[in-house]
């Protein structure tokens, strides 16, 4: 599983991402989530937020995978995402759901390696 920790509703939440977080949102929205992620991707690129209901239920999924795991009690509830949450915290959790599955899945990153950045930055122009 990868974790990491993020504030939501003004609470430290540790978000997770593993095969239970997939059968989770499987169960919670009856979609795989390699679907809400060609949607995602899609009104990320017209600047809009993808559907909340099943953006709740990613996190939720996210969320439910390290805290069953660690036989532990959310702290937050569906509850408070629903009418305590602000876009911005919604729209930090959905991206770090998204990069949290690229490194289970060790999806390549849109940015150069160090070692490659390096080396583009100090090659000389070829007609200096």
């Amino acid at each position: 599983m990868i974790t990491k920790e993020i504030t939501l509703c003004g609470k430290q939440v540790v978000l997770g991402y593993c095969y239970a977080t997939e059968i989770g949102y499987k169960t919670l929205s009856d979609e795989d989530i390699i679907d809400f992620g060609t949607e995602i991707a899609e009104k990320i690129q017209q600047q809009q937020m993808p559907d909340i209901k099943r953006t709740i239920f990613l996190i939720l999924a996210s969320m439910n995978s390290y805290y069953e795991f660690n036989n532990a009690e959310t702290p937050i509830t569906d509850k408070d995402l629903l009418y305590k949450s602000d876009p911005q915290e919604i729209g930090v959790a959905l991206g770090t759901i998204l990069g949290l599955r690229g490194k289970f899945y060790h999806l390549p990153t849109d940015e150069p390696r160090g070692e490659d950045k390096d080396k583009k930055d100090s090659k000389e122009p070829k007609n200096a």
